[in-house]
């Protein structure tokens, strides 16, 4: 499946809602931070490419994420007695949404090189794109809906497991023991959307280089229906910045750490993989 899908915050949008095709969004993730909707306002010289329906038929997904840690410790005491303790810790996150079809409103057509530049030129887009520190910032289009024609469920697990065995031991008399001790819960929700909710939207990206601007179809590892994604390599920027600025330009979620090198100066990397 091309390009990626994206959940709003939650299921209470509609087609007609805040989030429709052709807004200019500053952010993947922000699909309610409108810079500009082609074809009104100070974009209504800009026409919408048109717009194609299909119908998916039952569609029903699960989603579930776990994490399990471990931790052992053994200790000997003058060579006297001995002890060793295990703790293994795992938590489980999963999701259902229950079948329903799925009517899929998007561009019959891609965006054409002259509309990407007529996008990117819009004042409010412009002086986003141009806020950057880092360079050039993307703009994403959105390009595509999937309405749920249908009410349907979502069901939410939250589950844990937290087992702790503690074993001990004297010689030369070989007296020892063992305890394990158990812990387990889980919680479960659920709700019914209301028919006609928006379930995912999809996104065209808009990156300019320089006085050029290029698009195509957004994808990312963290979407809920994934396309092949690809990492464009970059040349390294050297600039001076605060932690703040930097916090606040990042388009991603980027972990980073810091090293104080004098008074008022922090040296900022990536930390190596392991």
């Amino acid at each position: 499946m091309p390009g990626t899908w994206f959940l709003p915050q939650d299921f209470t949008f509609t087609a007609e809602g805040p989030l429709r095709l052709g807004q200019v969004l500053p952010h993947w993730t922000k699909p309610t931070t409108v810079l500009a909707a082609i074809g009104s306002d100070t974009a209504k010289d800009i026409a919408l490419p048109a717009t194609r329906t299909l119908v998916e038929p039952n569609h029903a997904h699960h989603q579930s994420k776990s994490r399990s840690n471990s931790l052992s410790l053994w200790a000997k005491f003058e060579a006297i007695a001995s002890a060793s303790t295990n703790t293994d810790i795992a938590k489980k996150h999963s999701i259902d949404y229950s079948k329903t079809d799925h009517e899929i409103r998007s561009f019959a057509d891609p965006l054409l090189p002259d509309k990407v530049t007529a996008i990117a030129n819009i004042p409010t887009v412009r002086k986003h794109i141009d806020s950057g520190m880092f360079g050039k910032r993307p703009v994403y289009v959105v390009s595509g809906l999937r309405i749920a024609t249908s009410s349907f469920t979502v069901t939410t697990e939250e589950s844990s497991n937290v087992t702790i065995e503690a074993e001990g031991g004297m010689t030369p008399g070989k007296i020892g023991g063992r305890v394990k001790h158990d812990n387990q819960g889980s919680i479960t929700d659920y709700y019914d959307t209301a028919p006609g909710v928006l379930f995912a939207y999809q996104l065209y990206v808009i990156r300019t280089h320089k006085t050029e601007s290029e698009t195509e179809l957004f994808t990312h590892k963290s979407g809920f229906l994934t396309g092949e994604g690809h990492e464009q390599e970059k040349p390294l920027v050297l600039v001076d910045a605060t932690k703040k600025e930097i916090d606040d330009d990042l388009e991603e979620e980027v972990e980073y750490e810091s090293v104080q090198i004098g008074d008022d100066e922090l040296c900022i990397y990536l930390p190596s993989k392991k």
